[in-house]
């Protein structure tokens, strides 16, 4: 009997082993994610070029220092911080719902604009994000740097996609699918949020509606400001305020009176993100105010 007992124990366990593997083997990166950093960004498909510790297992988002991340799908995070060198590393490992495995690496370790040093990795994280805690796609989660064996080098993502087995596989490909945002979602207890675009200028305009170029972003109650560049169409409510800024004058306006090549800022309504609106899509955010310049 005993010896049934075992051979049934090891073959449960081999079975167990099978549909782990299968498990793990199916695991794919969801048809719908975010891109993982919010505005202005240049990447190329830099998977296994050869650097001074080995293959590049990632591809590597240039961009901006302080420039928001995001999670590219549903799932939960880890924090680490790897000291290797005289710098030391801030990192992030968010855990998809999927299965797979994403790594956020050289994330911010300074305080001030430029490359100080300071913040070791206190900058680094979403502020109030904690171990463990579950994010959803898109959801803030961290800021780009250069810590660790990045210092002093354009800031940047580096960014690696696992198996659930930890094999590295090429980002490339799902970086292209995946939609770029206006704006990162806050945790969920931030409730709502206003987006302020600074600098824009106006592409067109309809009756209702008002297309610009965008230059940077606010989102309050994150307390961002950030560099991002793209176009966006707006809805414009009947009640939306409109004023023009000539000179040292603050006059009325409408509609109407904005032409294309204005310089604009322009102030959202309040409202719950969402994945739509994230996105941008044409009409999904509406105006509260529009101050044309010039």
């Amino acid at each position: 009997m005993a010896s049934h007992r075992t051979t049934a124990r090891a073959v449960l366990l081999l079975l167990l082993i099978g549909v782990f593997t299968q498990t793990a083997n199916a695991a794919e990166v969801p048809d719908v994610t975010a891109f993982p950093v919010v505005g202005n960004v240049h990447y190329i498909d830099d998977w296994h070029d050869a650097r001074p510790g080995g293959w590049h297992e990632g591809n590597d988002i240039m961009s901006i220092r302080h420039q928001p991340a995001v999670a590219f799908e549903k799932g939960w995070i880890e924090k680490w911080s790897h000291a290797s060198g005289a710098v030391p590393s801030c990192m992030l490992v968010l855990h998809g719902r999927s299965g797979m495995v994403y790594w956020y690496i050289h994330l911010n370790n300074d305080k001030g604009p430029g490359n100080d040093n300071d913040a070791g990795c206190r900058k680094a994280y979403a502020p109030g994000l904690r171990y463990h805690d579950r994010v959803n796609r898109g959801e803030l989660v961290g800021f780009v740097g250069d810590s660790g064996d990045a210092n002093g080098i354009q800031p940047h993502l580096h960014f690696e996609v696992h198996k659930p087995s930890g094999r590295p596989i090429d980002p490339f490909q799902y970086l292209n699918k995946a939609p770029h945002l206006l704006f990162p979602k806050p945790r969920a207890d931030l409730g709502d949020v206003t987006v302020t675009l600074k600098g824009s200028t106006v592409v067109s305009k309809s009756d209702s509606t008002i297309t610009v170029k965008t230059k940077r972003v606010v989102v309050a109650p994150l307390g961002l400001d950030f560099a991002n560049r793209r176009r966006v169409t707006l809805s414009v409510p009947a009640e939306a305020v409109v004023a023009r800024k000539s000179g040292g004058s603050l006059t009325s306006a409408d509609l109407s009176a904005a032409r294309e090549g204005d310089r604009a800022r322009i102030t959202t309504l309040t409202f719950t993100p969402t994945w739509k609106t994230q996105r941008a899509l044409a009409g999904s955010i509406s105006v509260a105010k529009i101050l044309l310049i010039g």
